[in-house]
Formats: structure tokens, C-alpha cells, sequence
């Protein structure tokens, strides 16, 4: 089939519902409908074999590098995202794999001239989100509702986000606010607007989130609306998960298991322990601790393995048996645990970047194929895109595509 017919038709689904029109039984005469500018557009030959969603925005049909060759993947031009369909929470194609947030400003900031409102909207951080196997791209939220089009607010730095584990909320901040915005309602809760740090935790029900704000621990309930603070004592990390009654925390240089409910330390696993040969200049202070501190770090949804990156070294580590794999970076190589940005279900699957993604199914013992592998350019207008972060994770089984496709 020509691929520009097949990607006009997926174009259209993602925009029109079907509807059922009755036949008439009486001949009349037939009326062509005038074509939308969509139509008009897409009948034209373009050299790039771009398919048009809406007037300004538009998918370019890309062939992916990797082993693979003959594999397309669809690049997504968005110049006007108000056009561009949101994620709907009652669409439930939309979660029938895994799903990806990331945050993409969609069009360029020009510093050398004046720029109109729609350019400097374009050119703002905006938060996206797209199946794991590239397709269904989305607009989560713009949030204007916090930080409203304005002279100071040409830029909107995203500093992070987190999905509710039923998707219906998005914890997000930027260099000041925290925010929960709530899908289903549209509407935006300001939790703090202090500068410092910070970070985001979901109860695994959804009913609760842990963030941090003016250097402290809050637990934001939903159903009430209280905030409480939380004891000094109390621990979670911007990397984490709660699953099975079990809050997961990931700290620079180890993940510590503790009971939910109780808030008991349960035990923690670390790189290097105590019997490497490494351990012993890990212990002697900053000067050399920093080759050992996770500078990148990743845990699966259920939390039963937490993967993080040294300037050195590489670890994964299975939190059900304690077993702890490393290796030494060779930058001319490709690692058996490099590109594990987005872990998936049980470790089958790691997805790494946002403007352009790597996509590995892994070998059964949890290692990077070498021969098996696929990269694409996820969007192809707009500056930059980055701070991929999975959610829905459990859909399919937990594989990033429909493996009997």
C-alpha cells in the first residue's frame, strides 16, 4: 500500500469520529462536497511525502536507522498546537501500549526579533505524550491556566513530571510551581511555588502524591485537599515507585525498600558494596565517591529493577533477588545497560530520548541486543525536546509494541 495514503487515513482518525448516514432509496443527483484544506493539501505531491493532520501541522514518514532496515516511523510537525489533539482520557486506544511524557517546545524562540504571541506560545514548553512505539502523539497540557501568555513568561522551563498510575493526573513543575493537573476536569491545583527542588511520588491507588517544596516532604491528598508534612525522617526520590505496599527510593548511589504503610526501612542495595574491590575508594569521601554517584537512573513500574549511570560505570539491580550487575563505560562500545532512560515491565523493554528515541527489545537476561536495535527522530520542528519519563506501564503486558504486529 502507498504509505502516503496509508499515513492521510491515520491522520484523519486521529482527528474525525465515524459517523452512520442513512441511504437514501430515492436517486439524486450527487454533490461533491467542497474539500477541506487538509484535503486540498494532501493531494499535493510534496518531496518530503508529508501527510497534513490540520492546516499548519503535518507527520513526515521517516525510515528508522538500526538493524532493521524498511521500518517507518512517523516524525511529527506541530506549528500551531492548539490544533493539535489532546489526550483524552476516555479514548482508550490511546492506552493499549505504554505511554511516554516528555516536554517539547514545539516551535523556535527567535532572540533576534520581535515575536508575535502565537510565535512566543509555539516557542513556550508545552507536555507531550506519545505510545512507546512512536505513534499517537498528544498534548497533555500547556498549562496557561498557571502561567498565563505574558512579557515575562516567553519561557516556561518544565523541570519534571510524574503520571498518576491511573493517568488521570499530572504532577509537573517548572522553576517554581508544582502543579497536579487533573486530565478528566482540565484543571490545574498549584501545590507550592517555592524555587528550590523538586520532586513528585504517587500513591499507588492514585490518591495521594508526595512532593517536595521549601526544602520539606508534603503528602497532597486528593480526595480531601489537605497537605501535611511529612517527618524529616521520611524518604522518596525523584526516581521511585510504590508497588505491592512497597515504597521503592532511588538515591544517588542505591535504592532503599520501604514498607508504605509502616514506613519501615526494609533493606537497601547499593553499587559498590562492601565486598568489591571498588568499595574501599568509594568510602574514601567525595574525591573519589563522585565516580560512583547516579547521574542517570531509571526503575521499571513495578519496581523490581532500578538501573543508574556513572561518568564510570553502569548498574542494574534486581530489588526481588538483591543481585547487583555493573560495567565500565567504553565509550567507543555500546554497553550491555546503556540507553535504560525508560525501563520497562520486568526489564523486556528500554526506550531512551524524546526529540530522538532508541528502542531495544532486551535478551533474556536483561542486556542490550547488539544486533537488534532501532532509532528514530521522534519530532522534527520546535527546539528541543527532553525528560522522558513512562507511565501506563502495565498495558500489553508491559512490551512497547504489539509484538504479533
Amino acid at each position: 500500500m502507498n504509505l502516503k495514503y496509508l499515513w492521510t487515513a491515520l491522520a484523519a482518525l486521529i482527528f474525525l469520529n465515524g459517523c452512520n448516514q442513512d441511504e437514501s432509496s430515492t436517486p439524486s443527483a450527487v454533490v461533491e462536497p467542497t474539500k477541506t484544506d487538509v484535503e486540498l493539501l494532501n493531494e499535493q505531491e510534496w518531496d518530503d511525502n508529508r501527510v497534513y493532520v490540520t492546516k499548519d501541522n503535518y507527520i513526515l514518514m521517516k525510515e528508522a536507522n538500526g538493524s532493521i532496515p524498511g521500518i517507518m516511523k512517523p516524525c511529527f510537525v506541530v506549528n500551531s498546537a492548539k490544533e493539535w489533539p489532546r489526550e483524552d482520557l476516555s479514548n482508550m486506544d490511546s492506552y493499549d501500549l505504554p505511554r511516554v511524557d516528555f516536554r517539547w517546545n514545539n516551535g523556535k524562540h527567535d532572540a533576534y526579533s520581535v515575536m508575535t504571541e502565537k510565535q512566543i506560545y509555539e516557542a513556550r514548553d508545552k507536555i507531550w505524550s506519545i505510545k512507546t512505539d512512536g505513534t499517537d502523539l498528544r498534548l497533555v497540557t500547556d498549562f496557561l491556566d498557571v502561567v498565563p501568555m505574558n512579557k515575562q513568561n516567553e519561557a516556561v522551563p518544565i523541570r519534571m513530571m510524574r503520571r498518576s498510575p491511573n493517568n488521570r493526573y499530572l504532577a509537573w513543575s517548572d522553576s517554581v510551581n508544582k502543579v497536579i493537573f487533573d486530565l478528566k476536569t482540565q484543571e490545574s491545583t498549584v501545590l507550592g511555588s517555592d524555587l528550590g527542588h523538586s520532586q513528585f511520588l504517587w500513591a499507588e491507588d492514585s490518591s495521594y502524591l508526595y512532593f517536595e517544596d521549601r526544602a520539606k516532604y508534603w503528602k497532597y491528598d486528593l480526595a480531601t485537599g489537605k497537605t501535611t508534612k511529612m517527618d524529616d525522617e521520611f524518604h522518596f526520590s525523584e526516581v521511585g515507585v510504590i508497588y505491592g505496599g512497597k515504597r521503592y527510593v532511588v538515591s544517588d548511589f542505591a535504592v532503599i525498600v520501604y514498607d508504605e504503610k509502616t514506613d519501615k526501612r526494609l533493606y537497601g542495595i547499593g553499587h559498590p558494596q562492601k565486598t568489591d574491590a571498588n568499595y574501599e575508594r568509594f568510602m574514601q569521601g567525595s574525591k573519589y565517591s563522585s565516580e560512583f554517584k547516579w547521574k542517570n537512573k531509571s526503575i521499571s513500574p513495578e519496581g523490581k529493577y532500578v538501573w543508574g549511570e556513572t561518568t564510570k560505570y553502569r548498574v542494574l539491580i534486581n530489588t526481588e533477588t538483591q543481585e547487583v550487575r555493573t560495567e565500565k563505560i567504553v565509550r567507543s562500545e555500546v554497553g550491555d545497560y546503556q540507553y535504560f532512560e525508560q525501563l520497562g515491565l520486568n526489564a523486556n523493554y528500554v526506550r531512551d530520548g524524546a526529540g530522538g528515541v532508541i528502542f531495544l527489545k532486551l535478551n533474556e537476561d536483561k542486556t542490550v541486543p547488539k544486533d537488534k536495535w532501532t532509532n528514530w527522530p521522534q519530532v522534527c520542528s520546535g527546539h528541543s525536546a527532553t525528560l522522558s519519563w513512562l507511565y501506563n506501564g502495565f498495558a500489553n503486558n508491559g512490551a512497547f509494541v504489539k509484538e504479533d504486529k
